[in-house]
């Protein structure tokens, strides 16, 4: 009863200590949490800019390859347009239909001027060449002395169209007679599309003529 008591020890909490703790934890985990942040966004930040440098380089390359397209595209469409105008070129040598008629008109023309007579002149069955071109033919006989036969015939050449004479007998008047009856018939190559086809292309065949025009006063200068 009269025992000493128990000495109790007494902790008092210091409250502002315990505050300040809470701080530090929630410092400490916001610090963490931001180091966290910014690897992870460094690290999607270098593969962002990995995969744009592989999307420019795929893009560049792309470019590149497109730009060769082009150019190749360019030179093949520049060679079609000079093939194109080598193959109309060929075609201006062939009649149309209104060409061959002109032609075998003029026939008359031609025999007068070297004094040929004329015994007959009529055009004779065409002969198909696929089915876009063919060779129409004129049948003659004519009469006259044999240099002026030459002379008709030379005349005859000089177009610019393909013309050949595909047959031809020659045999004298008479025994009596200086003169000589040329029969015979002469080809002439006729395409009936040709002036559609001129019509179409009529910038190509301007441009091109215009460059050979020019080819031509430059070697001009140049001799």
């Amino acid at each position: 009863m009269f025992g000493l008591g128990k000495n109790k020890s007494v902790t008092v909490e210091d409250e502002s200590i315990k505050d300040k703790s809470k701080f530090v934890v929630v410092g400490f985990t916001v610090m963490v949490l931001t180091f966290f942040v910014f690897v992870i966004s460094e690290i999607y930040t270098s593969f962002q800019l990995s995969k744009q440098k592989k999307v420019l380089a795929g893009a560049n390359s792309i470019q590149a390859e497109s730009d060769n397209f082009l150019i190749k595209m360019a030179t093949a469409g520049k060679e079609v347009n000079k093939n194109e105008y080598e193959y109309i070129k060929e075609i201006m040598m062939f009649m149309s239909p209104t060409e061959f008629q002109n032609f075998k008109n003029s026939i008359s023309g031609m025999a007068n001027e070297f004094n040929v007579k004329i015994n007959s002149l009529n055009e004779g069955e065409a002969d198909p060449l696929g089915k876009d071109y063919s060779i129409n033919y004129i049948e003659y006989q004519f009469l006259s002395t044999f240099e002026n036969l030459t002379f008709l015939k030379n005349k005859i050449s000089e177009t610019d169209f393909k013309v050949n004479i595909i047959s031809e007998s020659i045999s004298r008047e008479n025994t009596k007679s200086d003169k000589v009856i040329a029969q015979g018939k002469i080809g002439a190559y006729v395409f009936p599309g040709k002036e559609k086809l001129l019509k179409d292309k009529e910038k190509l065949i301007e441009k091109f003529k215009l460059e050979e025009a020019k080819l031509a006063e430059e070697n001009k200068n140049k001799e």
